[in-house]
Formats: structure tokens, sequence, C-alpha cells
């Protein structure tokens, strides 16, 4: 279990974190989105300890998050690595994998496990600094997850990948989470953070604006109209976690009875539900709103 409460961060005269609250369970698979400048990066960056948050508490199991015994059970995908370039692959992973803890006798046997899930089995001996692109993003998951982290976060692991890696990036975040792996994925590529998230959380302007549960094809966005006059907009916002937008707000349901419940709730603040319309159902659209 993964908790943040009350993160801040501020850098001169830029608050770029202005209280950020967030719990990620155990198995779980959460998105985090928002447009460039959003708090994305600084908010991954505090999770992690390589930033300290200015105000707020970060805790990993009940621990705090720079705890030693945490960062040998947490794994990491940057969007870009800097490696050493004369180093082999193969190198490379056996030093990532003994600073994780890994025993000597195991090394081999996990690397080699690994590059070989990785597709790099043939580039091991090979000097980093004559891999693509898409070949660093590999080795950079494979050192990631060759010590199978409890938590583990991906800063756009996409990047520089092929259709074939991008296809393979999925199957190893579900792989992870079968695993019970707690699993953050930074990433712009709302199709597939829709494919492979159990929620996703909206940052806009250093707090979440907005989280949604995703889940399978009985997911549904529904336009409630409200007869104008009749409703409060802040609490028509705390009742759908949504803004009212001429008299409409859109929101985000996994069952009629959930539509119902809300449409309930609404009715008891107060407001007069003139019309429950079913909408299409996609991050772009509530990515959108948001931003």
């Amino acid at each position: 279990m993964i908790q943040a409460r009350g993160i801040r961060k501020r850098f001169g005269r830029h608050e770029v974190l202005r209280g950020v609250d967030l719990e990620l369970a155990p198995g779980e698979v959460v998105g985090l989105i928002g447009a460039n400048g959003a708090g994305k990066t600084t908010l991954m960056s505090c999770l992690l300890d390589f930033l300290h948050p200015d105000h707020g508490e970060i805790t990993f199991d009940g621990l705090r998050n720079r705890d030693l015994s945490i960062r040998r059970r947490t794994g990491f995908v940057p969007e870009r690595m800097s490696l050493g370039r004369r180093t082999t692959g193969w190198q490379f992973l056996r030093y990532m994998a003994r600073l994780s803890g890994i025993s000597a006798r195991d090394v081999r046997t996990r690397a080699d496990a690994m590059l070989d899930r990785l597709g790099l089995t043939a580039a091991a001996d090979r000097p980093l600094s004559e891999y693509s692109r898409g070949m660093l993003q590999r080795i950079a998951l494979c050192q990631a997850l060759i010590h199978e982290p409890d938590f583990l976060f991906l800063d756009e692991p996409g990047s520089g990948l092929d259709p074939n890696g991008v296809l393979l990036v999925r199957d190893l975040i579900a792989e992870q989470k079968q695993r019970g792996a707690t699993v953050l994925l930074n990433s712009h590529q709302l199709a597939e953070v829709e494919k492979v998230c159990d929620r996703v959380l909206f940052l806009h302007r250093g707090v979440v604006a907005r989280a949604e549960t995703l889940r399978a094809a009985d997911r549904r966005v529904v336009a409630i109209r409200l007869l104008p006059g009749t409703y409060d907009a802040a609490n028509v916002k705390r009742i759908t976690g949504s803004d009212v937008e001429d008299g409409v707000v859109n929101v985000s349901t996994a069952s009629d009875a959930d539509i119902a419940a809300v449409v309930g709730a609404l009715v008891r603040s107060g407001a007069s539900v003139v019309e429950v319309r079913p909408q299409t159902a996609d991050l772009e659209a509530i990515f959108r709103g948001v931003a």
C-alpha cells in the first residue's frame, strides 16, 4: 500500500504540487495523467524520494518512503535513463541486480530470464552505446523488474518502443498486477492507459482534479441535465465529482445501480433532473474536460 497525504512541492515561487493525496493498493495499476507542467514527474520523484516534499507524508506499507528496505522493493523506469555507454547490457543488469539485493548466485539466472523476456539475449554482451533507443528502454525495463519489486513506477515506459515493444509493456504490466505489485504508470498514451489501468488520476495544476475507475465493458459515462435554478454547483460536484457546464454534468459510472444512486443523491440535494443520457466513455474525452 502506498499512501501520500498533503504533498506540496515548490520550486522558487512556483508551487508545483499543491496538496496531493493518493492511495495505491497492492495489485492495482493506477495511471497518472495530466498536461505538461501538471506536476506528474515531480509527484513521482517525491514518491520515489528523489525529491523531498515541502509538506506532507509518504508511506509504503506504513514505512517512510526513504526507508532503505522500501528502496529494495521498488522498481523504476524513467522516460530516459542515463547509462554508462561502455557497459554491456549484461554488466549493467548484473550491477543493478546486486544493488537490489539479489545474491551473486541468483543474478545470472534472473538476468538471463529478463534478457530473454525483453528480447535482448543476443545483445547482452554488446556495449550500451550500440543499443537503439528502443533497446535502451527494454534494458531499463529489465533492471526495474529483475528483483520482482512490490512497487513499480513507470514513467512513459513505451517511449522509443516499436508496436511490438508497446504490446510487450502491456503484457509486463499485466504480469506485475497478477503477482500483486502496485504499479503507477505515467503516460501520455491514453489508449494504453485505458487498456492496462484499474484507476486513473488526473493531475491538473498540482492537484488531483479527478479520479476515474476503469472497468471492463460495463463502464459508461452519462450526461445528467439539471433544471436551472434547482441545484447548487458545489453540491453537484461533491456528489458527482464533476463540474456542471450549461446545466449538464457528466458522470462516469460502472452500472445502472450507480447511475440510480447518483441521480437519487442529486434529487435529495434539491436538484431537478431533466434528462439522463448515455455518453461515449473514453479517457480522451475526460482528459479534455479536466485539462
